[in-house]
């Protein structure tokens, strides 16, 4: 009999931080996959990602390709691809960009108004260090239940998803085509514009 490889499903919160232009199609989504070095309860035990333990899938050039899905669902076309990979300290980030499709589209509007508020990664496990404890009893809460790390995983794919595992992983933006500037730095620039317009007029 051939073994079936484990694959596991790891989410992660967000929370929107910008949007795109109104009238146009939103064409990308940007956040972060998953943390790094962050505990989940995933039921029957805890786990966490070290840094670096996704770096063979997204460091490659199969990872530019890795597809956006909605709710893990690969019988489903993909709502996006990623395009960009950012190994930060705090966590693997992402850019996807988005298609046209329908389903794409009403995606990244629920990603604006928060009802589709949540990122997580499908992934493989490759290599794993586990700790086990002497009363496991899941019922008692997250001090009964063993630990993993994963140390290497093979990412799989990325989802929108409405239940999260974590509360700090956020999409920091949604947007059109070009890329836009952070509103506070708009306001400055409409600030600044309007008082050179008024320093011109008391000349």
């Amino acid at each position: 009999m051939i073994p079936i490889p484990e694959v596991r499903i790891y989410q992660t919160g967000l929370q929107l931080r910008d949007t795109q232009l109104v009238g146009k199609p939103y064409k990308y989504l940007e956040g972060r996959a998953v943390p790094f070095e962050v505990w989940a309860d995933v039921g029957w035990f805890l786990e966490q990602h070290l840094r670096g333990s996704l770096d063979q899938t997204t460091k490659a050039g199969s990872g530019q390709r890795l597809p956006l899905l909605l709710f893990h669902n690969n019988r489903s076309f993909p709502i996006g691809s990623a395009e960009s990979w950012d190994h930060q300290d705090d966590g693997l980030h992402g850019v996807w960009r988005l298609n046209e499709l329908p389903e794409a589209q009403q995606a990244a509007q629920l990603a604006e108004t928060g009802d589709l508020g949540y990122l997580s990664i499908g992934f493989q496990p490759v290599k794993s260090s586990w700790e086990y404890v002497d009363d496991w009893n899941p019922d008692l809460g997250p001090d009964h239940k063993d630990r993993v790390t994963r140390q290497e995983s093979r990412l799989l794919e990325v989802s929108l998803t409405p239940t999260p595992a974590f509360a700090d992983a956020e999409v920091t933006m949604v947007r059109s085509a070009e890329r836009q500037r952070p509103r506070g730095e708009m306001k400055v620039d409409i600030w600044r514009r309007e008082l050179d317009r008024i320093k011109a007029g008391s000349l």
